[in-house]
């Protein structure tokens, strides 16, 4: 009798623990991204064009915050331009000529995650978050 009770404490631990882990681990693919990183990413990446309101300049640099771009639930186009930058794009009826740089070649699908997921949940933007999977896929994709 003995020798059950002491298995059956050790079943039950054990299980216990299995569980704890996998709600650790199943919280942790939860959180889509890094809010500190993605801050210290965009002001290091961002912030010289689009200023760390995310105002950007008046018709030089286009406004992040209320971005159609930002805010709208598809994500791709606001990946993809981070990705490959921009240049001549029309903004809230304005042209901004300014030239955005690609950000592919110098940072990782992670860093740029962090970023726009920054930017989308920054001054006001409701924009949905992306994953380092998400940019991955739009990396993959053809230009």
């Amino acid at each position: 009798m003995f020798g059950i009770v002491r298995y059956s404490f050790t079943i039950v631990a054990s299980f216990c623990v299995a569980v704890l882990v996998g709600e650790r681990a199943f919280a942790q693919a939860q959180v889509p991204h890094n809010a500190d990183t993605g801050r210290d990413l965009y002001i290091a990446n961002c912030s010289a064009c689009h200023q760390a309101n995310g105002e950007g300049l008046p018709g030089v640099f286009p406004p992040l915050r209320g971005s159609g771009v930002v805010n709208k639930a598809d994500a791709g186009k606001h990946i993809q331009v981070v990705l490959n930058g921009m240049q001549g794009a029309r903004a809230g009826g304005v042209v901004y000529v300014a030239v955005m740089p690609p950000f592919a070649g110098g940072l990782s699908d992670a860093e740029i995650s962090d970023i726009i997921n920054y930017e989308r949940s920054s001054w006001g933007n409701h924009g949905n978050p992306v994953t380092a999977a998400q940019v991955a896929a739009e990396r993959a994709r053809p230009k």
